[in-house]
């Protein structure tokens, strides 16, 4: 499945990278300050991890290849707490149980054609869960935040996820639990 770069739409965070135990340990709601990529940092809080239903996924194209998967929606949110980490292009949430990682479910919103000339277009969202604007992000002041939401699905194996990881190149900057 393509990858959606929300690292260019929400500093790089919708992904999934390595196991590393290293990095600030803390509980939902907790917030981590960590060093950009490049420069500046950023305040990244896991609000928290919410099951849906596969019900969620019936509107989706295709939706017949997700038949027995659990979407997990992770709510999170991103702080400005320095000026220039804009392009963090290589930092991204891991959402696992037990070690076993759940899949991204990257959903782009698409433009259906409608046959009417004077309205051509319509716009599909999967409004159940949104990324984070990486415009917004971008153009937020020192302290200001912006919000967002990813979608990981869950196997009978992976079920409750408990561990929330934001990484960067298989390095853990922050656990939550």
């Amino acid at each position: 499945m393509k990858r959606r770069a929300v690292g260019a739409a929400a500093v790089g965070i919708l992904a999934l990278a390595g196991c590393s135990s290293s990095g600030q340990s803390l509980k939902f709601g907790g917030t981590a300050t960590v060093a950009g990529d490049r420069s500046g940092t950023v305040g990244v809080t896991v609000v928290r991890v919410e099951k849906g239903s596969n019900a969620d996924l019936s509107g989706l194209k295709d939706a017949s290849k997700y038949s027995g998967k659990t979407p997990y929606y992770l709510h999170y949110k991103l702080t400005k707490t320095a000026e220039g980490n804009d392009n963090d292009e290589s930092s991204h949430f891991e959402v696992s149980k037990g070690g076993k990682r759940l899949t991204e479910l990257l959903v782009l919103t698409s433009f259906d054609p409608t046959g009417d000339p004077s309205n051509p277009l319509v716009t599909r969202r999967f409004d159940r869960c949104q990324s984070a604007s990486h415009t917004a992000y971008k153009e937020a002041s020192e302290g200001q935040s912006v919000e967002g939401c990813a979608v990981f699905l869950a196997t009978k194996e992976t079920m409750d996820p408990s561990t929330v990881k934001w990484t960067r190149r298989s390095e853990a900057l922050a656990t939550w639990e």
